[in-house]
């Protein structure tokens, strides 16, 4: 069976990922992510995500997460629609238990497992989450439409 970005993955398949420098990608589309869409203006379109695993000196489990996307927001200047376009990249060192964060490698952040396993779309959509900013707006005021103009046309 592929690996797959909606598969749970315990410890020992993690480990066996790592291992073996297995890489998991994919194109999802975002109103799967039921979180995330309820921050959003429309859910239509689709996020792409690489997911690199590897073991590193020490026996840390590093996933390194490339992901790209546009979602559309609603600036909170006027109300209509935003395009934000998004484009990360972020290494993590899985940890099995949170007394460990203070020994994770600096350059990594540390992603304490949930239960001992991982399902990479879950973590995807958290750093989607994450990755949004809190007070959406056009760049410029110019770039915003007039909510008044829109009540006249209808």
């Amino acid at each position: 069976m592929p690996a797959s970005l909606f598969s749970w993955y315990g410890t020992r398949e993690l480990g066996a990922l790592g291992e073996r420098g297995s890489v998991l990608s994919g194109e999802i589309e975002l109103n799967r992510f039921n979180r995330l869409t309820g921050l959003l203006h429309s859910d239509a379109g689709s996020v792409t995500a690489t997911m690199r695993f590897r073991q590193e000196r020490g026996g840390w489990l590093i996933i390194d997460m490339e992901y790209e996307t546009t979602v559309q927001l609603v600036c909170q200047r006027c109300l209509e629609p935003l395009d934000y376009h998004v484009r990360d990249r972020v290494e993590m060192a899985l940890l099995e238990t949170p007394s460990l964060e203070s020994h994770v490698p600096e350059g990594y952040e540390p992603l304490v497992l949930d239960e001992d396993r991982l399902m990479p779309a879950m973590l995807l959509e958290d750093e989607l989450i994450i990755s949004l900013p809190i007070v959406p707006r056009h760049a410029r005021p110019e770039g915003c439409g007039d909510p008044a103009e829109a009540l006249d046309e209808t």
